[in-house]
């Protein structure tokens, strides 16, 4: 059983600084849990561990991919799962620190069986069918026989979803609740301790977000983003090139929008982000919440937020 710990929360939150402090007091080395710093030369736009904070602490997994490839939650897993096995047998602990949640959540499930992909001919076709509210009701009667857990969670209008349930039934054989019910087991082979960065008023994450953003700039992120467009490295296609910070600055390098149009564009994505990031850890079982600042919504100190994590971390793992 390996036994590592994890420093979740969303953009600007403060993770980079509250990991090194308890990499450093509890014997970490740090496992990337974030689905842009895989990557190479995107550096700014991701806030990147510096080298200087690199070699204050090791770092795993940041800097191995070219931003013209994908990578999957599934590919995710198999290297980090190698490298807190590499780190636990030399006597360290891992410390997965990010904001890709999906990457969490992949890495405490077990490797199981997944429900196929979306057919769009079937769901075209079962669409078409749906002329009337009768015809609606007779799709999610249908449903209901073969899997009434799905059926019941379910309104015959959300017709989408009721086609869905069907879909994985007639491509598999198995019902959308048999493989709902594989995505709650959990991973036998690694035990996370998980700590999620929150704030009680969402306005003070927003501070930070347009600071960072504006640090960004400041620190060459629009040099960096047409270094790589230029290279040819963020082609339409790719996840790199959709990254946020990068496809508002390839707005300004293919002149459809100003700078100052694009940094209030990224600035509110940034934000949007943050607020999916926030539902997305809040929800997540085991996640201990560790807030910014306190109940009345003023700031608290770095070394408070970084006492606690450590204070939270020593006694779970006694």
């Amino acid at each position: 059983m390996i036994h590592a710990l994890a420093i979740t929360g969303p953009t600007a939150s403060g993770k980079t600084a509250i990991s090194l402090g308890v990499a450093i007091a509890l014997g970490c080395e740090i496992i990337c849990l974030d689905s842009m710093q895989i990557y190479k030369r995107m550096d700014i736009g991701t806030a990147k561990a510096t080298k200087e904070e690199q070699s204050r602490v090791p770092h795993h997994m940041l800097d191995f991919l070219s931003p013209t490839e994908n990578f999957s939650a599934q590919a995710y897993k198999e290297m980090a799962m190698e490298a807190a096995r590499d780190i636990t047998y030399r006597g360290k602990i891992p410390l997965f620190v990010g904001g890709t949640g999906l990457y969490l959540s992949t890495l405490i499930r077990p490797d199981v069986e997944q429900a196929p992909e979306s057919d769009p001919e079937y769901r075209r076709k079962l669409e078409e069918s749906l002329t009337s509210e009768e015809k609606r009701i007779e799709l999610w009667e249908r449903l209901r026989q073969i899997d009434p857990v799905s059926a019941d969670a379910v309104h015959y209008n959300n017709t989408r979803r009721v086609i869905r349930a069907l879909e994985i039934f007639d491509a598999t054989g198995k019902t959308k609740s048999y493989f709902d019910a594989l995505t709650k087991k959990k991973n036998e082979e690694l035990e996370v301790t998980h700590v999620t960065l929150d704030f009680h008023n969402r306005e003070n994450l927003y501070a930070r977000i347009n600071k960072r953003v504006d640090a960004m700039l400041e620190e060459g992120l629009f040099n960096e983003v047409k270094a790589l467009y230029e290279d040819g490295l963020l082609g339409e296609f790719t996840t790199a090139s959709q990254a946020i910070g990068y496809k508002e600055m390839i707005l300004v390098l293919r002149s459809l929008a100003t700078m100052e149009d694009a940094v209030e564009i990224l600035k509110q994505a940034t934000r949007n982000y943050a607020k999916r990031q926030l539902t997305w850890f809040r929800n997540m079982d085991g996640a201990i919440p560790v807030y910014a600042d306190d109940d009345d919504g003023n700031m608290k100190p770095a070394e408070n937020i970084l006492a606690e994590c450590i204070s939270i971390f020593r006694k779970v793992n006694k």
